[in-house]
């Protein structure tokens, strides 16, 4: 008897049967005890290829953003600006934050060495050396003030840093020039976090093509980390299209730092590059977000989202202080009433079903009004704060006093729990 068999034609139902003992092998192989550093070690460079994405992007900034992004060159990634350079350090934690004497024995011993190259290259004087961290500092007071500080580092810090390889003469300048970036996306969201930019800086790509954008722009990144070399078929029609914009920033081999510049061609990222490959920016400016993902900070998802679904700055402040202020409510709610949690879950579902519903009438109204098709965020805002009896409505108990902008800051918290999205679902 045959049987079809996914991608291998049709085969004897013997075959099939036969393949029961590898299936019992297969099985005894996936109980042994292994030590799984391969694959950790895969997922922390993945990491840093997506944080090197999201650097890459700072490249559209204009004039106030890098001009080009190296890979491993000096350190992990180095960002080139017209008159400066800032070297970066990924470091992922597995486990708990991060303290002082973590970042010594895992993070400042890289960059100490980056450090050391450029002072002998003469390079340390045009340079930042950055530690970028996964997740969060400890709180006590010695990482928090040398987080804030580092020219504050105690003398233990300082002798493990010359333990490092760093010149004991040269530390006060490297601790000048040093900057630590903590509160990384973990790795289980740092996908999310890089959709949610890429939304907000082209809102009129839809979910696929945000994805494919994505994953064309990682592919390219992680190309860029190893040189270029060993990738698989599929990527070279995107990095043969990428390098020929890389190509058109750099100077010839006869020209000066050409012959130099050749030999890292293929770990090198450029603005030209990124421009070829994404789609042209809308035209209102998203040069804030832009500053803040260069500097390493992360915008909140609320204000991702809104971004995505066309909301302006003003609003997206308003949103803001309202949520502030309901955020000071909510606390002492949680504090002061034990069943707090309980009703304000009523009153999310209460909430989002009205959200939810204005957003429905804004995707049915398109037709007739593309504007707000094209800024759904400012529609459903407008709508619903035109509405404030509606909103007090909401809030039955009362938890917020049926204060309308307390309530409208709460679908703000809500948006930041990735409940609300600001666009039809």
């Amino acid at each position: 008897m045959l049987v079809p068999r996914a991608g291998r034609g049709f085969e004897s139902l013997t075959d099939t049967v036969q393949d029961e003992p590898a299936f019992q092998l297969l099985a005894k192989v996936a109980d042994l005890e292994s030590d799984p550093t391969g694959l950790d070690t895969f997922a922390r460079y993945v990491w840093q290829a997506k944080q090197v994405v999201r650097q890459w992007l700072t490249c559209l900034s204009g004039h106030d953003g890098p001009l080009f992004v190296v890979c491993e060159q000096g350190d992990d990634l180095a960002l080139v600006y017209a008159e400066k350079i800032r070297f970066v350090q990924l470091k992922t934690r597995d486990r708990g934050s991060w303290s002082v004497a973590a970042m010594c024995a895992r993070g400042l011993d890289a960059v100490v060495r980056c450090y050391q190259a450029a002072r002998k290259a003469n390079l340390h004087e045009i340079s930042a050396f950055e530690l970028w961290v996964e997740g969060p500092i400890a709180d006590k007071t010695d990482t928090v003030d040398f987080v804030k500080d580092p020219t504050s580092a105690a003398k233990d810090v300082r002798s493990k840093l010359v333990a490092s390889g760093l010149t004991r003469s040269w530390a006060d300048d490297f601790l000048r020039r040093l900057v630590i970036r903590p509160d990384q996306p973990t790795r289980p969201h740092v996908d999310a976090k890089a959709m949610w930019e890429l939304s907000a800086l082209w809102p009129a790509l839809s979910h696929p093509e945000v994805e494919y954008l994505y994953e064309r722009l990682l592919q390219v990144a992680t190309a860029a980390q190893t040189g270029g070399s060993g990738q698989p078929a599929t990527i070279q029609a995107h990095l043969a299209a990428a390098w020929s914009y890389v190509d058109q920033d750099l100077p010839g081999p006869d020209e000066p730092g050409g012959t130099a510049i050749a030999a890292i061609r293929d770990q090198i990222l450029s603005r030209s590059m990124l421009i070829g490959l994404t789609p042209p920016l809308p035209g209102e400016s998203r040069e804030q977000l832009l500053a803040r993902m260069s500097a390493g900070s992360t915008a909140s998802l609320m204000e991702l989202k809104m971004l995505a679904a066309g909301a302006n700055r003003q609003l997206i402040e308003q949103v803001q202080e309202m949520r502030a202020d309901m955020e000071v409510e909510r606390q002492l709610l949680l504090a002061g009433r034990d069943t707090a949690e309980a009703d304000l879950e009523r009153l999310a579902g209460r909430v989002l079903s009205m959200a939810e519903a204005t957003a429905t009438k804004v995707r049915l109204t398109s037709v007739s009004n593309p504007a707000a098709a094209s800024r759904p965020a400012e529609s459903i805002a407008a709508d619903l704060l035109s509405r404030p009896a509606d909103l007090a409505h909401c809030d039955r108990h009362p938890l917020f006093d049926r204060d309308e902008r307390l309530i409208f800051g709460y679908l703000g918290h809500l948006t930041d729990l990735c409940r609300f999205t600001w666009r039809s679902s």
